[in-house]
């Protein structure tokens, strides 16, 4: 039997930069993650009797509360540092996933899933991006981002087919059991970092000052922009294959092969942002990424969904790279005060989606036969508002 102290050992020969463990680690997460995120916005959705408008609620309470608790979170990061805050937040999401799958127990595990759910993204998002900015290298940031970008998509290849075999097969409670014992061993690599502390500042007056100034707006469009976008492809986009007769073991195999074309590409964008026009790369990258959302309101079949969620990756990973390249370098800039500006965006992020899902929760409610595939055309608008990040004045680095 190997001593903890020998395995910590070999653990620290083998992996010794910070850098590689926070990598092992959000690759682990995300095989975690993999199998069950495309698969959320279903299992809500069939808890509500197959009734959308519930669903968009549930989701607009969740980033209501996590845009308020993020500010409270940067408090806590600054107090224990942001590797000990992503392993609390661990221990939130398996709150929030027994509370998922006791669903159909109470009532009560609604309500206790949505407190859980954002205060566990409150902890992880910021404590990610600050970690990611204290470990990647800054000379060739947009190289990192890809390799990041690697990571977390690599494992999430199998994990999506993974996860509705699981389904299919087993059911969902089978689904969150692996679901939890994964999300667990991703702790581990995290567990051999060395912390750091920064002191967060920001009061929710600055922050909201901050979103709504006149230097920021262009800013504040792009990440809400990019909030909006991912929000469909995450709930929008997986209702809408089930809601066409596309099984679940189908829907993981979709978006698994589609990711693993996608993977192959996102090493050479990286490299590429770092040494060609990045704001070329952004610009292309957008407007293809455009046309792919277009192509999803036109699937019919699972085949359709295959290519047109293939063209979404590929042309996803050319304007995503280079406009978190963006933002990791301005964060990166700002030295001491990085976790504000992470922060702000975060609040953004949490603020816009949950009045995109309130408005939606209304309109279904309202108009309950609405059709799904229309939204799409939201998201192909988004996609071209990540352009404005370039041209802010607050993404100039100094």
């Amino acid at each position: 039997m190997i001593a903890p102290n020998t395995f910590v050992h070999y653990f620290d020969y083998f992996v010794k930069r910070d850098v590689d463990k926070f990598f092992i680690a959000v690759a682990i997460r995300n095989l975690a993650m993999g199998m069950v995120l495309v698969f959320e916005a279903v299992y809500i959705f069939l808890f509500f009797n197959q009734t959308i408008a519930p669903v968009f609620f549930f989701f607009a309470a969740l980033y209501l509360l996590y845009g308020l608790f993020v500010v409270m979170g940067a408090k806590v990061i600054s107090k224990i540092g942001p590797t000990r805050s992503i392993l609390v937040s661990y221990f939130l999401y398996f709150i929030f996933y027994i509370s998922l799958f006791l669903f159909s127990q109470s009532f009560f595990f609604v309500p206790l899933a949505v407190v859980a759910g954002a205060a566990g993204m409150a902890l992880y998002w910021p404590s990610f991006h600050i970690d990611f900015v204290r470990f990647s290298s800054t000379s060739h940031r947009g190289k990192e981002v890809g390799k990041v970008n690697v990571a977390a998509l690599l494992p999430m290849v199998a994990s999506p087919f993974i996860g509705g075999w699981i389904i299919t097969t087993l059911g969902y409670p089978a689904l969150f059991v692996a679901v939890l014992i994964t999300l667990l061993a991703s702790a581990i690599p995290l567990m051999y970092t060395k912390e750091t502390h920064e002191m967060y500042t920001d009061s929710y007056r600055k922050v909201f000052g901050k979103i709504f100034s006149r230097e920021r707006w262009r800013a504040s469009l792009a990440f809400s922009s990019v909030a909006l976008e991912i929000a469909i492809n995450l709930t929008i986009w997986p209702l809408f294959m089930f809601m066409a007769a596309i099984t679940f073991s189908q829907i993981g195999g979709i978006t698994s092969f589609s990711l693993l074309i996608s993977a192959l590409f996102i090493l050479y964008i990286g490299k590429l942002s770092d040494t060609k026009d990045r704001s070329w790369l952004l610009n292309i990258g957008a407007i293809w990424t455009s046309i792919a959302w277009v192509m999803k309101y036109f699937v019919q079949t699972p085949f359709d969904a295959f290519l047109a969620q293939t063209v979404y990756k590929t042309s996803r990973a050319a304007v995503g790279i280079p406009f978190f390249t963006f933002f990791y370098e301005k964060a990166g800039s700002l030295k001491e005060q990085a976790d504000e500006f992470i922060v702000y965006r975060e609040v953004i992020n949490g603020g816009a989606k949950f009045i995109f899902f309130a408005l939606l929760g209304v309109l279904f409610l309202v108009v309950p036969s609405f059709p799904l595939g229309v939204i799409f055309f939201v998201a192909a608008i988004a996609v071209l508002c990540f352009m404005f990040l370039q041209n802010s004045p607050t993404m100039r680095i100094k």
